[in-house]
């Protein structure tokens, strides 16, 4: 439980880093090289987020219909890589 915590606490600080390297790379006009760095950082994060989450996309929906179809009989098989990334979506709002 504890390293779930610590887990979820890294996340946040990645978001917040970047949400601070944002508000001072719009506000902060005072070195262009430091405002570069900020602008890059952001889009570090921003980049990484979208690769993570296609991967999670597709090899969720490869698990969902390769296990999840073989181990539940009521399960049906997911259509695209939309479909897995709302479930995550959706799991991830409903679980504390």
């Amino acid at each position: 439980m504890k390293k779930i915590k610590n887990i979820k606490l890294s996340r946040m600080s990645i978001i917040s880093s970047a949400a601070k390297a944002a508000v001072e790379g719009f506000t902060s006009s005072q070195d262009p090289a430091k405002r570069k760095d900020i602008y890059m950082e952001l889009l570090a994060i921003l980049l990484a987020f979208v690769v993570s989450l296609v991967i999670l996309g597709f090899v969720g929906q490869l698990l969902w219909n390769n296990v999840v179809m073989d181990l539940f009989t009521f399960a049906k098989p997911a259509r695209s890589v939309w479909q897995i990334i709302g479930l995550m979506i959706f799991i991830s709002l409903i679980r504390p």
